[in-house]
């Protein structure tokens, strides 16, 4: 009895502490529910299986947090990628007896000056791409007005304010429509907003998370030594050693997947003949380096470009269709080819693992594909079976 009254217990804690949160779903959450499930179950904890389902609340938690706290997580992520790229040449310039710090700083000169240009370059284009369309707004309007005129003189005579009340009913459907459609539209807005306020920041703290890890790697690797079994170290570090390749090869085949969307949009841009094509074009490029918000950000630079042409709407169909055939190619193409050649991956696979990871975790899921399957190549080669051989025989 004695054995099974702890079963008990835990049987109709759970059950009990199940129906409480169910029936206050909308009043506690994530932090309530691991810090009331623990508090139950720590007692017990020495059982195994009141261990793993302890591990496994904490675990969801701490995914719960990390996904509250994306906007930290995705710059420190990006940082900690850049810091391991970068940490080479600064334990390089260190064993010249240069400071770290220094030295880190010097190694980001490069990346500070390519954030730099980039903000410097897109900024005035903005302001004056802005500035041109306020001073076509007349004419835009007159283009809108003269395309309206001849739908108006179809429309018949109405009778005046009498035939109000008769056509309210009619009316009052096209008038919810067209607030929702207002509604979305300020909506849409707001949610451009928000991405490009994401964009400064990430832009921002990136940079200084960056120098920060790179001028305390020795420390970390000295508090997490201690935490390392022995036979480990040699494959961790062989390990370390292929991950920090795959991100090099990653970054370098990022690059070169930007190079190439700047020469074929620039190409299809002087094909159509859109204003400001080479502008435009090595804008698509650089901006094709920040997911998501530098393809709307180009498409919209290249779209006012359009508005401001003798035949806009035509213009506007085919800058479109110069965007959606470059994005086509870069996605199933360039990208697979391009970086997989770089890790020494067959094209199929890494656009497989792009095409599964983006499914499953959006646009970070898309851009990490790369590093995962260069990490998940050193791990086989390490940990497989001719990895295990080989350390047998050493």
């Amino acid at each position: 009895m004695d054995q099974r009254s702890p079963w008990l217990v835990i049987l109709a804690s759970g059950l009990l502490l199940g129906a409480a949160l169910w029936s206050m779903r909308t009043v506690l959450g994530p932090v309530a529910a691991t810090g009331g499930l623990s508090f139950l179950l720590w007692p017990h904890r020495q059982r195994p299986a009141v261990r793993r389902l302890l591990q496994v609340a904490w675990l969801l938690f701490a995914i719960w947090l990390l996904a509250q706290a994306r906007s930290i997580v995705y710059p420190a992520l990006a940082a900690l990628a850049f810091a391991f790229l970068l940490d080479p040449a600064v334990g390089r310039l260190c064993r010249h007896r240069w400071p770290r710090g220094l030295a880190a700083l010097v190694v980001m000169l490069p990346l500070l000056g390519l954030l730099l240009a980039a903000g410097l370059l897109l900024l005035p284009v903005l302001v004056d791409q802005g500035r041109a369309l306020i001073g076509h707004l007349p004419k835009l309007y007159a283009q809108f007005v003269a395309w309206a005129e001849p739908l108006v003189a179809r429309l018949p005579q109405t009778e005046g304010l009498s035939a109000l009340p008769r056509d309210l009913p009619d009316l009052l459907p096209h008038a919810q429509k067209l607030i929702q459609g207002a509604f979305s539209g300020v909506v849409q807005v707001g949610r451009g907003i928000g991405l490009a306020l994401q964009l400064v920041w990430f832009l921002l703290l990136t940079p200084i998370l960056t120098f920060y890890i790179l001028v305390d790697f020795p420390r970390l690797r000295e508090l997490l030594g201690p935490h390392v079994p022995p036979s480990w170290t040699p494959r961790l570090a062989l390990l370390a050693d292929r991950l920090q390749s795959s991100v090099g090869a990653w970054l370098k085949g990022q690059l070169l997947v930007a190079a190439a969307v700047a020469v074929l949009t620039t190409g299809g841009y002087l094909i159509i003949g859109l204003p400001y094509a080479l502008l435009l074009g090595f804008l698509t490029g650089v901006l094709n380096l920040v997911p998501v918000l530098g393809f709307w950000v180009s498409a919209v630079l290249a779209t006012l470009s359009a508005l401001f042409t003798p035949a806009p709407l035509q213009m506007l169909l085919k800058v479109w269709l110069v965007l959606l055939a470059t994005q086509l190619l870069e996605q199933h193409v360039l990208s697979p080819r391009i970086v997989g050649r770089q890790l020494g991956v067959k094209p199929v696979v890494l656009l497989l693992a792009m095409l599964s990871l983006s499914a499953v975790f959006g646009v970070i899921g898309f851009l990490i594909a790369a590093p995962v399957i260069g990490l998940a190549r050193g791990l086989w080669e390490i940990w497989g079976p001719r990895g295990r051989a080989d350390a047998g025989r050493a």
